[in-house]
């Protein structure tokens, strides 16, 4: 289930590519791209999106990051033009093998809780289901998001988490698509 509010503080954004052998053409893409946003030490939201362009960082960024926060991202040049925006953009240089970096006023510069996401989604994709629809993609990557943010929970206290949420839904494949 999708975050509903905005994130805020330090938010950490980038994105990964799920699905395929990296292989494209014109045609077709076998992967897929995920936009993760993480705030330091709270919770996180994901996006699945057609492609990694400044129009749609921006739109994900509108909807889950508030304007007050300080994103942090990698050197890609579509987070330039939606960031202006924002209180503050930092990024670090992978080309320059910099993972992270302590700034001048003490805060660390970084999107390595992006990267621990990744990971965990990756190694549940290949690993657990071995493929995943573009269709379905969101939903998995939105199941992840919830164990993240409820990572402080007992299994119990997450289990009434998650029946919390479907309390009175009803739901069908056909609801899906």
């Amino acid at each position: 289930m999708p975050l509903k509010i905005l994130l805020k503080g330090v938010v950490e954004v980038d994105e990964t590519f799920v699905g395929g052998k990296g292989f494209r053409c014109s045609r077709m893409r076998r992967q897929t791209p995920v936009v993760a946003l993480i705030e330091r030490g709270g919770n996180m939201a994901t996006r699945v999106v057609s492609n990694v362009t400044q129009h749609n960082l921006g739109k994900v960024l509108n909807e889950c990051v508030s304007k007050d926060a300080t994103v942090q991202t990698d050197e890609h040049t579509a987070y330039r033009n939606p960031l202006k925006d924002w209180k503050k953009h930092s990024t670090v240089v992978h080309s320059r093998r910099e993972y992270s970096r302590r700034n001048p006023d003490g805060t660390v510069s970084g999107i390595n809780h992006c990267e621990s996401f990744f990971s965990l989604l990756k190694r549940g994709v290949y690993g657990a289901w071995h493929h995943v629809s573009r269709e379905h993609l969101p939903k998995y990557a939105n199941e992840f998001a919830f164990r993240w943010n409820t990572r402080g929970l007992t299994d119990g206290e997450r289990m009434e988490t998650a029946i919390g949420m479907v309390t009175g839904k009803r739901l069908t494949y056909r609801q899906v698509s």
